[in-house]
């Protein structure tokens, strides 16, 4: 089972779908990424990812990655948004 169906079926939640391709931001606590193909830039304030569908791009304040395997990314820090930049 992949990390998002784990985590929202732990939380009881359904996953936000961003243009094709999942992310589940909790405000000011983390956000998860799914079908990261590679991390664009990456910053304490500001993460860009390329995904399937375009380049997101998380905001925030010490944002530290501390899960990125198999095309997860997991991003913990205060995270006030992502958005899709490309």
């Amino acid at each position: 089972m992949r990390l998002f169906e784990e985590i929202a079926e732990r939380l009881g939640l359904d996953e936000e779908i961003v243009s094709g391709d999942k992310v589940i931001l909790f405000p000011g606590r983390c956000v998860c990424f799914e079908n990261v193909k590679s991390v664009l830039s990456f910053s304490p304030s500001a993460v860009e990812v390329s995904v399937r569908c375009g380049v997101l791009r998380a905001e925030g304040e010490g944002i530290r990655a501390v899960q990125y395997c198999g095309g997860d990314l997991v991003l913990a820090g205060k995270i006030v948004k992502v958005e899709k930049i490309r």
